[in-house]
């Protein structure tokens, strides 16, 4: 392969890459700030690290360097609307939240109704290209049942399979 890469090529390959969908969110003060994420993973088990990438010019990314706090909600198949809600621009967005952030005091926000949560601590904030990557050391995390919902092909799917049991585990 010579050249340069073609952007659109790029893309259609990125397209068949399956990812789940995420809310990342933060809090500051009295402002708070969330948005729709399917470019999350974890990344290492000792210490519990996770990581989202959010575009570079996002507010999200001032926040959570403000606030040191990162909230990863993790979307079940049936928060369809709760992923388009916080894909839309916070400017531009109709009607209250369809899931309502939760954050106790000291905690990162994360979605009342989930597929599962990460309550992190943000530990790295990483320049990659028209991104920034978030890296969050996880102090809490809460598993609840259901399915994932799938972004794959510029579109949302869901999969079939075996519900998994609830979990619930916080830092000592």
């Amino acid at each position: 392969m010579t050249g340069a890469l073609d952007a659109r090529g790029f893309k259609a390959a990125a397209r068949t890459f399956p990812s789940g969908v995420t809310v990342v969110a933060s809090r500051h003060r009295e402002r708070t700030l969330a948005k729709t994420v399917s470019a999350f993973t974890t990344l290492s088990l000792d210490p519990p690290l996770i990581s989202a990438a959010v575009g570079k010019d996002s507010p999200l990314i001032g926040l959570a360097r403000d606030s040191g706090l990162l909230g990863v909600s993790v979307l079940r198949d049936d928060q369809r609307g709760v992923a388009e809600y916080y894909a839309t621009s916070a400017a531009l967005r109709a009607g209250p939240a369809p899931c309502p952030l939760l954050s106790a005091t000291g905690a990162a926000p994360v979605l009342a109704d989930c597929l599962s949560w990460f309550d992190c601590r943000l530990v790295a904030a990483v320049p990659g290209g028209d991104h920034t990557i978030l890296v969050g050391r996880a102090v809490a995390v809460q598993v609840h049942g259901g399915l994932p919902l799938v972004h794959h092909d510029s579109g949302y799917r869901t999969v079939t399979a075996e519900p998994r049991p609830t979990w619930e585990s916080r830092a000592s």
